[in-house]
């Protein structure tokens, strides 16, 4: 069993300088692509906007992409900072806003308007190990299974090929190509590239690569 941890451990280990980046953030679930999108008929809107897009980012930057209902686009960007009760936003110019706002895995709440969490690329699914190559991959090891759900929550198991298995369940992050998973015992993230069917793992500091291919 102890053996299965490690492994399951190498496999999402950080790479050493975006893993930090990432594992050092007060809020990790604010990190990524916030959509909102009006409910309202063009005739009845009680506003100018259509859509908003925000984006929040390891390094403290953030942006606003606004989409008015005649068609124009409106920008802002600028830094943050935040904490579990206050997210404050500095455009760069000396003025800043101060908001309350509530958050979850894949929902946020501001100004009261409720912004979802959409994937940069296509993740989610059911994964299943090909190959786990390394130094450190115990000959005990009989694959990883890892399930990636659309908002945001994972389940990986690691199988023993004595029949035991390890599985841990979280809430996981994707920024650039680092894959980020969060549970009960902690925090750690791993590289990813994705093509078409295939997802590949990587860890620079074990030498190990897993490579995955998406069931359903």
């Amino acid at each position: 069993m102890r053996c299965l941890l490690g492994v399951f451990l190498a496999l999402v280990m950080a790479l050493p300088v975006r893993g930090d980046d990432l594992a050092r953030f007060d809020v990790p679930l604010l990190l990524g692509q916030w959509y909102w999108f009006s409910a309202e008929e063009e005739s009845e809107a009680s506003h100018p906007y259509k859509a908003i897009n925000l984006s929040f980012n390891s390094h403290y930057e953030f942006r606003i992409d606004m989409l008015r209902r005649d068609g124009q686009l409106e920008t802002a960007a600028g830094s943050y900072a935040v904490n579990h009760q206050a997210l404050r936003l500095y455009d760069g110019q000396g003025a800043d806003q101060v908001h309350a706002y509530q958050l979850n895995h894949n929902q946020l709440q501001l100004q009261g308007a409720v912004f979802t969490k959409l994937l940069p690329d296509d993740l989610s699914g059911v994964w299943r190990s090909n190959s786990i190559e390394g130094e450190d991959v115990s000959e005990e090891v009989d694959g990883v299974s890892l399930k990636l759900r659309p908002d945001f929550l994972f389940a990986m198991q690691v199988r023993g090929n004595n029949g035991r298995s390890i599985t841990h369940r979280g809430v996981y992050l994707v920024e650039g190509d680092n894959l980020m998973l969060i549970y009960e015992e902690g925090r750690h993230s791993s590289q990813y590239q994705l093509a078409s069917d295939t997802l590949r793992l990587t860890n620079e500091v074990f030498g190990m690569e897993a490579v995955l291919q998406r069931q359903r």
